[in-house]
């Protein structure tokens, strides 16, 4: 299999691009097991993580199925999906978070006022599930990360537009990568956080359920806004 050693800083891009044409040469076929993450590193000399943020731009793409404990697997021939391309452009643009939030923002705005015209009862179940865990775990809020991310992909669910969706799943993606150290520091750092991250997300939430698409959409756009800003805030204090 040809694979060539990289030196460059855009290690992950170059991996992204090596796994492709092997597929597309077919050197790599639908079904086909890939070598693990510390094979690859070793054959393609960089570290694992560059290896690992590579295959889960892949897997999002729908290209490979990583499937825990069992191995990495070839699941699709590329396609002219506008999800793949969306894929690659956030993790070459993870440095720039102001785009990436505000590409979150554009997403998760209309995506709540969908859910709020076209949100089913299980839909619904889901998200008040979740709120009620938010708030029990206050106010350490030690799952705080999970919920938030499980809360906004169920709104993404509930819109019912299968590509948005999709989009939201690999804008999230981005932002856990390049967030989680700067929210965890935001969290611990400011005192009543929790609390109001909370009571916004509830007030989303009976938006969506009374089914007021104008005001879900004004509220996840003041909470994604003052996420954001606070985000960036952060962020530059700790490249600082």
């Amino acid at each position: 299999m040809d694979i060539r050693p990289i030196k460059s800083k855009r290690t992950t891009e170059i991996i992204l691009e090596q796994i492709k044409a092997l597929i597309a040469r077919g050197e790599l076929s639908q079904g086909d097991r890939l070598l693990t993450e510390n094979e690859l590193a070793e054959r393609f000399q960089v570290s694992r993580t560059s290896v690992r943020e590579a295959l889960a731009a892949l897997s999002l793409t729908g290209i490979l199925e990583i499937r825990q404990g069992g191995g990495i697997f070839v699941k699709a021939n590329p396609s002219n999906s506008v999800i793949e391309p969306l894929s690659f452009i956030l993790l070459l643009e993870k440095d720039e978070l102001q785009n990436i939030l505000e590409v979150r923002k554009a997403l998760e705005v209309e995506a709540a006022g969908l859910a709020a015209q076209r949100r089913k009862k299980e839909d619904l179940e889901t998200m008040q599930k979740l709120i009620e865990q938010m708030e029990k775990d206050l106010p350490d809020a030690k799952n705080s990360e999970a919920l938030d991310l499980k809360f906004h992909l169920a709104i993404a669910k509930a819109s019912y537009n299968p590509l948005l969706n999709r989009m939201m799943n690999t804008v999230q993606e981005t932002i856990g990568q390049t967030l989680r150290a700067t929210r965890a520091l935001w969290i611990s750092a400011t005192e009543g956080t929790t609390s109001r991250l909370f009571e916004e997300h509830r007030s989303i939430y009976e938006m969506i359920r009374d089914q007021n698409d104008e005001m879900a959409r004004k509220l996840t756009f003041e909470h994604l806004q003052k996420v954001e800003k606070e985000l960036c805030r952060l962020n530059q204090y700790r490249e600082s």
